[in-house]
């Protein structure tokens, strides 16, 4: 069956790469991150049990090694690896759904692809095609469970798994948390004000030394809209950037966007001797914004987002901010610069 599909690779950018065996079938995208990380290449092992041919566990370890010594010889030093398999087996072969592989499926029979685990977004490119060449016109976006268990069946709707960036949905969690015992529980007006819970204020930090305070604000809001509204936009954007970036850079983003915020804040403040108070999460959220601009701009495989879309909501949101009342537009925009500039300077991605 690869002989049927293995045009999707090629029209996707995949080269089939020639090994000394006639299994598996391996095609790689190499793609040029820039100068000093230099190359990332994406590999897709596709293992056809209709052919007839079976490999047992040391001879598939020979051949990935095989695969990963001509990335090296090739100047790629960052690569990644998704498994087809195509079988009406349901066992995927090697364990390799257990040691966390990025592994597909595609049984021949019900014309199915079934994605195990967590599938990387940089391969989600080629899911639509394959269902299509599989399932022509089916578009429904309905999600079937596969009653073996820990695989999901997608049908094409959006590249993005909220739930498997677990570190963003943490600090959503979070977030949601803190709100429940700062402002349900004990509200602003009820013996305890913002800044007592940790609000952000140039005058605190500079002149009382409350330095905790430009990380603190970053998890009070100022009623069930705000945090409400902040935590949506951040479950979407932050998921794209944790799946593309990693959870490590992706903290790295997000914080140093919201600490970046929180400085240009307290600088417009100060130079208007405005001792306005400022909560809220967008100053990072916006940040992830920038990141996510980003991305797009220097990462083939994340073009698909597009980068019309993301440009209109990112302008969207400023402008809604900029219309609004008792909006601190100067963190908006700091976090943007400073998630657009980290997100740049990080050596390296995932």
């Amino acid at each position: 069956m690869y002989n049927e599909i293995s045009f999707i690779f090629s029209q996707m950018g995949y080269e089939p790469v020639k090994l000394n065996v006639a299994e598996p079938h391996v095609n790689i995208k190499l793609v040029n991150i820039d100068m000093s990380a230099g190359t990332e290449g994406y590999v897709v092992v596709t293992l056809d049990e209709t052919s007839g041919i079976r490999y047992t566990e040391e001879q598939f370890r020979h051949i990935s090694q095989q695969i990963r010594d001509f990335l090296v010889h090739k100047g790629c030093m960052l690569y990644h690896f998704l498994y087809i398999f195509i079988s009406d087996n349901g066992t995927p072969p090697f364990k390799l759904q257990d040691a966390g592989e990025c592994l597909w499926r595609i049984t021949p029979s019900g014309r199915q692809l079934i994605i195990y685990g967590n599938a990387l977004p940089m391969y989600m490119g080629l899911k639509k095609p394959i269902e299509d060449f599989l399932m022509p016109g089916n578009l429904s976006g309905n999600i079937a469970h596969n009653p073996a268990g820990n695989c999901r069946q997608y049908n094409y709707t959006a590249d993005n798994n909220i739930l498997a960036a677990r570190v963003n949905l943490a600090i959503v969690i979070i977030n949601v948390f803190i709100f429940i015992l700062s402002d349900l529980i004990n509200p602003a007006g009820n013996g305890m004000s913002m800044l007592d819970k940790g609000a952000l204020s140039w005058d605190s930090v500079i002149n009382g030394h409350e330095y905790y305070r430009i990380f603190t604000c970053m998890f009070l809001h100022a009623g069930p809209s705000h945090i409400f509204n902040n935590m949506l936009v951040l479950l979407f954007i932050g998921s794209y950037v944790e799946q593309y970036a990693g959870r490590i850079k992706y903290l790295i983003i997000y914080f140093s966007s919201g600490i970046i915020a929180g400085c240009a804040s307290m600088v417009y403040n100060m130079l208007r001797y405005d001792y306005t108070q400022s909560v809220g999460a967008s100053g990072a959220i916006f940040g992830l914004m920038g990141s996510l601009l980003c991305i797009i701009l220097i990462s083939q495989h994340y073009k698909e987002l597009g980068l019309r879309r993301v440009l209109f909501m990112i302008l969207l949101s400023l402008y809604g901010g900029i219309t609004s009342q008792g909006v601190d537009n100067a963190a908006h925009i700091g976090g943007f610069i400073g998630g657009f500039l980290t997100t740049l300077l990080i050596p390296g991605r995932k």
